[in-house]
């Protein structure tokens, strides 16, 4: 059934191409996301939708969902939602229209706003930050390729209504995969920065090394995208307190610093 809805994507998607113009962000393919959530139930592609129940449709729903942050996550729901409802109401392979237990959260960012995607928007990394997550990307990789093993010996092992080793490789699994779609995402926008440049610039920008001093006391920080920022080691975000107010400015400007535990008056003694 997944085939031949599958098929019946591709055409349709091939008449929406000659009708549409590309679109520079880049949207998940449904046979990408029907394909995620066949792997999701059954690595093997041999799962039976007369063996899915409400409650693992909606459990599925809402770790795709997520927070309502994750990238893409409504595309790729809708593209499972329209598959269910395609395999109860036309192909007649279910007795109950699974389709309606998936629920579509509407995105939004951290302080509940409306998300809008900009796609042509780059994503500035040191190269030792895109290395970084390259590294991550790949033991993610393998360590779903095992997981997805676990989730294939775990539903043979018994009922799946019942089944906590099953229930756990699947959150695993999920949590992982949504990491890689984020890496990858902004492996794919990324622009890597010359820091030899930025160290020749008197004006603070992401890469740079900056000293600031306050009330005699020294502080190096590092300005990082927010994907490699490490606050412990030095490497801050530029969209944290500190290191927005720290961005664009030049040697020897103050800066102050609205924090929690008060506000904080920086000098800037070196940029490199």
């Amino acid at each position: 059934m997944y085939v031949m809805h599958v098929q019946n994507l591709k055409s349709d998607d091939k008449s929406k191409a000659k009708s549409q113009p590309k679109s520079d962000d880049d949207k998940p393919s449904a046979q990408t996301a029907l394909k995620h959530f066949v792997d999701f139930f059954d690595p093997d592609n041999s799962v039976s939708l007369r063996e899915l129940t409400q409650r693992e449709i909606v459990a599925y729903a809402d770790r795709i969902n997520g927070t309502g942050t994750t990238p893409q996550a409504a595309e790729r729901l809708q593209a499972v939602k329209d598959f269910l409802a395609y395999s109860n109401k036309t192909a007649k392979l279910t007795d109950e229209n699974l389709a309606r237990y998936v629920r579509i959260k509407k995105p939004r960012n951290r302080k509940g706003v409306a998300v809008i995607s900009n796609g042509a928007q780059p994503i500035e990394l040191t190269s030792e930050g895109h290395a970084q997550l390259q590294a991550e990307r790949d033991k993610l990789a393998a360590e779903i390729e095992v997981l997805a093993r676990d989730i294939h010996k775990a539903r043979a092992d018994g009922d799946v209504t019942e089944n906590s080793p099953l229930d756990a490789a699947r959150e695993e699994h999920a949590h992982k995969e949504a990491r890689v779609q984020v890496i990858r995402a902004t492996l794919e926008k990324a622009v890597i920065i010359d820091q030899s440049q930025t160290r020749e610039s008197e004006i603070v920008k992401i890469g740079a090394q900056v000293v600031v001093e306050e009330n005699g006391a020294k502080t190096t920080y590092t300005l990082v995208n927010s994907t490699e920022a490490k606050p412990l080691e030095g490497r801050i975000s530029s969209d944290s307190l500190v290191g927005s107010a720290l961005l664009d400015k030049t040697l020897n400007d103050q800066v102050e610093v609205q924090t929690p535990g008060g506000v904080k008056r920086y000098k800037i003694v070196s940029i490199s």
